[in-house]
C-alpha cells in the first residue's frame, strides 16, 4: 500500500458506515514498512523515494539519500538507519525538514538533513511543507 493513502471515496456527513475497502487501505498504509538499499546520488533528485511509515535502511552507499513523501498535516514516517553509512533524508519538493534542536531551525528542500548510521528518526507532519524530526541514538 502506498503512503500516503489515496481517498477512494468521498463520504456524505450523516451516519453511513464506511466501507470496509476503505478501512482496509487506510490500515495498510498506516502498518506499511519498507526496506530500502538506496543507492541514488545526495540530492533531492537522485534520493530513493520512501513509500511507507516505517523504513528501514538497510545498505546505503557512502553517497546516498532518501525522499521523504509529500507532506500533509498528520503525516508520518520512522525511518531506521541500519546501515554502515550515513544517509541525507530530504523533503519532498519544496517540503523543508527541522534541521536542529530548535523548533524553528530547518533545512532547504534541496539540503536536507544527515541520519547517521545505527541511529533512527521519527518526522512529522502538523502543517504542509513542514516535516518536524525526533532523532533517537
Amino acid at each position: 500500500m502506498p503512503f500516503p493513502p489515496k481517498r477512494t471515496t468521498t463520504y456524505n456527513q450523516g451516519r453511513q458506515l464506511v466501507d470496509g475497502a476503505d478501512m482496509q487501505a487506510l490500515f495498510d498504509a498506516a502498518q506499511s514498512s519498507q526496506q530500502l538499499n538506496p543507492a541514488g546520488a545526495v540530492s533531492q533528485a537522485g534520493a530513493t523515494a520512501i513509500n511507507a511509515v516505517f523504513v528501514e535502511v538497510l545498505a546505503g552507499a557512502a553517497a546516498s539519500a532518501v525522499l521523504l513523501p509529500p507532506s500533509y498535516p498528520g503525516a508520518e514516517v520512522n525511518i531506521l538507519n541500519n546501515s554502515s553509512n550515513s544517509q541525507q533524508v530530504f523533503g519532498s519538493g519544496a517540503d523543508v525538514v527541522q534541521s536542529g534542536t530548535s523548533p524553528g531551525t530547518f533545512a532547504a528542500a534541496a539540503t536536507g538533513v544527515t541520519l547517521t548510521t545505527l541511529n533512527s528518526v521519527r518526522f512529522f507532519c502538523i502543517k504542509t511543507g513542514f516535516w518536524q524530526r525526533v532523532v533517537t541514538s
